[in-house]
Parts: C-alpha cells; structure tokens; sequence
C-alpha cells in the first residue's frame, strides 16, 4: 500500500481516510466505524485501507492482489475473497446509514461505498 500511495502522490503513511462512518487511520493502522474500533488481521487493515484510498473507484481484482499482496503473488486470488468477506463482515457488525459496503463487480473486482451514494 505504502509503494501505491507514493506513486499517488508522496508518502502519506500517516493519512487519515473517511468514508461516512469509516475512519481508516493508517499511520496508527487503527479503523473505525462511528468511533467503535474494527479488530482487524494486518491483510483485512490492508485491504480496507485499499479501498478506502479511493472510494467510489472500481478496482480491479489485479490492483487490490498487487496492492496488498504482491505483484509477484503466486498463491489463488481466491484468498481476496476471503478477506473481502471478512472486512465485510467487520463492517456489517456496526449498522448504521452511513457505514460503507464493499460492492463486488462480477468479472472486475470491489468497489466501496455508502449506501444510497451518500459521501
């Protein structure tokens, strides 16, 4: 993630990125919905943190494995469904109109959003 946002613009390890509800503050690596804390595992941090450096964006299966994983990742991409499923899970513990969802693409990838289009 470090080497994507530096290619974005500058090292912004220290950012702090909302998306309604959602605060992914990635110098501390801490996330949080409506200030309750997600306990996520370092790959499911990483993976929001993706997706919440462009909301809105469609990303490709192939951005989030290079990404967060490895350009070189030699494993099945299935692993991204997983994860996906997981962050998925954190955030659909914490109910509310202004938390985010992960939409899939069918044949592209994620997207994250707010229900409804709100920003």
């Amino acid at each position: 993630i470090r080497a994507h946002l530096r290619r974005a613009g500058g090292d912004r390890t220290g950012d702090v990125l909302e998306v309604g509800d959602l605060r992914v503050d990635t110098g501390a690596r801490r996330a949080t919905v409506a200030g309750r804390e997600l306990v996520l595992r370092t790959r499911e941090f990483d993976l929001l943190a993706r997706l919440a450096t462009d909301p809105g964006t469609a990303l490709s299966r192939e951005v989030l494995m290079t990404d967060v994983w490895d350009a070189h990742w030699f494993g099945s991409t299935k692993t991204l469904d997983v994860h996906v499923a997981a962050v998925r899970r954190h955030l659909a513990a914490h109910d509310g109109p202004r938390v985010p969802l992960i939409t899939t693409l069918r044949g592209h990838g994620y997207r994250l959003e707010l229900p409804g289009g709100l920003r």
